[in-house]
């Protein structure tokens, strides 16, 4: 079983998230393939536009895979999981093609990351955005500052702080969501939306796209070293209070 599933809809590539879990929480597999599809979509002349969904009757993406192994040191880990979470946003950003997220279900933390990678968000009534991350002890650097970029400091503030569901009125006021359908119409939504977008005139969207995402993603590379600070020393905090083993301490002693 893939764990991508894609399908060609006219000049729509389709690409749905298909997680054993339904809720499609971002393993590096899933990561893996998402990077690949987004490299598709720009080579091939033939797909005018891309559609990111967690399937019908499944959740978006629920965040990140707590079940993927985490033996490395908590600095090593940081290093990989930051750069893994901005390269992967990064891949959505730089697809110079329409690319719609249809955000049915959960969409938390990295999933609501990826939604605000895309350039149009449909939602549906059951729709729960979510970035809950210091709840649970993780720093949310990389989050804040996507967040930021969408609502302004403020509404960011009161998102990750206050660690609770988007309400998704307010989520579609300040354009999170641009549209909110039936659950069942997410995935159709979306498409019909990619298949409007991808009618533009190719260049005009290409060039004013690849415009408007330089400062996104250059803020994304500037905050890269405090973010995997931030998240290294919340993850070795945590792993004490947890009483797990870290190496790294073993690895500084033994260099000492």
């Amino acid at each position: 079983m893939a764990i991508l599933e894609t399908e060609t809809q006219g000049t729509v590539l389709v690409a749905r998230f298909n997680h054993p879990n339904a809720h499609n929480p971002m393993n590096l597999e899933l990561e893996s393939a998402i990077r690949s599809v987004c490299q598709e979509v720009e080579n091939a002349s033939a797909i005018r536009a891309l559609v990111l969904t967690g399937g019908k009757d499944r959740s978006f993406c629920a965040g990140g895979d707590l079940k993927e192994p985490a033996e490395l040191p908590a600095y090593a880990l940081a290093e990989v999981t930051i750069e893994r979470l901005i390269d992967l946003y990064s891949a959505i950003l730089k697809v110079t093609k329409p690319s719609v997220a249809a955000v049915s279900g959960y969409a938390i933390g990295t999933g609501l990351g990826i939604a605000l990678s895309c350039d149009w968000r449909v939602g549906s009534a059951g729709s729960k955005l979510l970035m809950r991350e210091l709840k649970y002890g993780s720093a949310c650097v990389v989050g804040a500052y996507m967040l930021e970029t969408f609502v302004g400091r403020a509404a960011m503030s009161a998102i990750i702080y206050g660690c609770e569901a988007i309400p998704l009125s307010w989520a579609l006021d300040h354009r999170l969501l641009h549209e909110i359908v039936d659950p069942y119409q997410c995935e159709d939504r979306a498409v019909a939306r990619a298949q409007i977008l991808s009618e533009f005139p190719e260049v005009s969207f290409r060039r004013t796209k690849e415009t408007i995402n330089q400062d996104l993603l250059a803020g994304l590379q500037r905050i890269a070293r405090d973010a995997k600070d931030a998240y290294g020393a919340a993850l070795g905090f945590t792993r004490a209070l947890n009483r797990v083993p870290d190496q790294s301490s073993k690895l500084k002693h033994s260099n000492c």
